[in-house]
């Protein structure tokens, strides 16, 4: 049976109890500091809002930048705005190509920035560790299929992270912002043969459900605020229940309902 079915799984905040600080600490603080932000402290409220309790938890850096730029009203963004919304990876290699096409400030700005961001948390000597119930909920679930990781994070700090906690050896495949966007990391596993049923996204942000959408595959939330819960549930229910082919449709949106509604 191993290797017929695969799990799809986030990461910062997801299996890594390190969304917040890295929001908290670096990716807003820095925003602030390398765009010049007025307002610091209506800035960092409105980042986290967007970046951790909201609907919009979860969205990629760059995509998190401009919001929250707009927000701020820094001017002069442009060029930003249009690469984040044109390039087929939101990425620092992608950031630095259009740069060397049009060595911009806003996208020089951006790109300091996330350089900074990835230095910080590289740097970072805070106690990291993964949710509860997490180390164990991994080992059952590789008993019973391929573990992707799909993230829209920084490859190395995730690497690192994983290897820190004693997790790589559940892993199969690595697929982070380097390689495109969570929903091509779905689409390039029903190229190589798998079908809808046999790919099943796990994730606690809505770019989560809405890659496993996008391709008609299940989606499995860990809820913020019980993520515990979560995997242990995954763990000694839904994962069987996924490989045995017994959720239905009516499963799966009980389960997006129940995302949604824990974020609101």
């Amino acid at each position: 049976m191993t290797g017929k079915f695969v799990f799809c799984i986030d990461s910062d905040g997801c299996v890594m109890d390190t969304m917040t600080y890295k929001h908290q600490l670096f990716f807003g603080p820095l925003a602030v500091d390398v765009f010049e932000v007025k307002n610091r402290e209506a800035f960092l409220q409105e980042w986290d809002r967007v970046n951790l309790f909201s609907r919009t938890r979860g969205v990629n850096r760059f995509v998190g930048l401009v919001m929250g730029l707009e927000y701020a009203g820094v001017k002069n963004i442009e060029n930003l705005k249009a690469w984040v919304e044109h390039t087929p990876q939101l990425s620092n290699a992608s950031l630095e190509a259009q740069i060397a096409q049009n060595p911009s400030e806003d996208l020089k700005k951006a790109l300091v920035w996330s350089n900074a961001v990835n230095q910080h948390i590289h740097d970072y000597k805070g106690d990291t560790h993964t949710f509860e119930s997490v180390p164990e909920s991994l080992k059952k679930l590789h008993q019973l299929g391929k573990i992707w990781i799909v993230s829209s994070a920084n490859k190395e700090a995730v690497q690192s992270e994983w290897q820190e906690h004693g997790l790589m050896h559940y892993v199969d495949v690595l697929f982070c912002q380097d390689k495109g966007k969570k929903e091509d990391a779905l689409a390039q596993l029903l190229t190589e043969g798998y079908t809808h049923s046999e790919i099943l996204m796990i994730g606690d942000s809505p770019g989560d459900l809405k890659a496993a959408e996008v391709n008609q595959v299940g989606f499995y939330p860990i809820l913020v605020g019980k993520e515990k819960q979560s995997w242990t549930r995954l763990a000694e229910q839904v994962a069987s229940d996924f490989v045995n082919q017994a959720l239905s449709k009516e499963d799966y949106q009980s389960y997006a309902d129940e995302f949604w509604h824990n974020l609101d």
